[in-house]
């Protein structure tokens, strides 16, 4: 399949990983902060993501914008299959502030730990 109109740009991380939680603070400023203009510069209808440190300034700039009255974008989480017992840390922030529109696990352990999320077997 060819995708003639495909665009590709960078998107900056939260965090690095082995970086301090001190410095993440202003890289994950930059990022919300840059994740908001591509929000709205893009206008996405959806936003499918599964937990690196690009989600949650994405998620959080999308939700921001949806509480606000301004939004257009459905979230959607999926949690990697690598997460059998426990939900990764953006997992966990976008399921207990409820940003994402459906939450998805690959366990079924993990969602009778989490309720609210949608057990649909290997999805990535």
């Amino acid at each position: 399949m060819i995708i003639e109109n495909a665009q590709f740009m960078q998107i900056y991380r939260s965090r690095e990983v082995g970086q301090s939680y001190i410095t993440s603070i202003a890289t994950t400023l930059r990022a919300t902060l840059h994740a908001m203009w591509l929000i709205i510069r893009i206008r996405p209808q959806v936003i499918f993501c599964n937990g690196p440190g690009t989600c949650i300034p994405l998620c959080a700039s999308a939700f921001l914008l949806k509480v606000l009255g301004l939004g257009w974008s459905s979230i959607f989480y999926i949690e990697s299959i690598a997460r059998v017992k426990k939900l990764s840390l953006s997992g966990l922030l976008l399921y207990k502030l409820r940003m994402a529109d459906q939450f998805f696990v690959q366990w079924p352990q993990l969602q009778q730990k989490y309720p609210r999320a949608q057990y649909a077997g290997r999805l990535m």
